[in-house]
């Protein structure tokens, strides 16, 4: 009998340091514009990646996702082959090399075809996080916040809606 008092004790001071919530809340996801577009949460860059794996509960900002990230692949494909391409030969002249301007020019023209990816990224990825936010603002309307620990008279349970 001596050792279920103390386990009593110690489990009733933990329960009062813990929170109970109806539902997990989150912060919703911010969208900076700087010379692209970042997204944020709680202050920390999110990768396309990220957003994803975040938005797997809400079908319909999942969907949007799916296709900016689609894209995102895409654009980093071109991007990379064409800046590739068009750094190769700039290195081979400063280096005084003979450099192959015709393929910085295609180089060029695959950067140029990877400005729609980016854009249509973009514009999937922000209209996924409105809806993610949306949705998040409609299921944190119905948070309780349940709270139990020690009070002035004993122990106590705090209901906040």
């Amino acid at each position: 009998m001596s050792i279920i008092k103390p386990i009593i004790l110690i489990t009733i001071l933990l329960m009062g340091i813990c929170q109970l919530y109806a539902q997990s809340s989150s912060t919703p996801i911010e969208v900076k514009r700087s010379l692209g577009v970042v997204f944020q949460q709680d202050g920390r860059n999110l990768t396309p990646r990220q957003l994803s794996s975040l938005m797997e509960k809400n079908d319909e900002a999942y969907r949007e996702m799916k296709i900016a990230r689609s894209n995102y692949s895409a654009a980093s494909v071109f991007g990379f082959a064409g800046g590739f391409m068009v750094g190769w030969p700039i290195g081979a002249a400063i280096g005084g090399g003979d450099p192959s301007w015709a393929m910085a020019g295609i180089g060029a023209g695959l950067i140029a075809i990877d400005i729609p990816f980016n854009s249509a990224y973009s514009k999937h990825a922000q209209k996924a996080v409105i809806i993610y936010n949306e949705r998040l603002k409609q299921s944190n309307k119905d948070q309780i916040d349940f709270g139990l620990g020690l009070t002035c008279s004993g122990i106590g349970l705090r209901i906040t809606f």
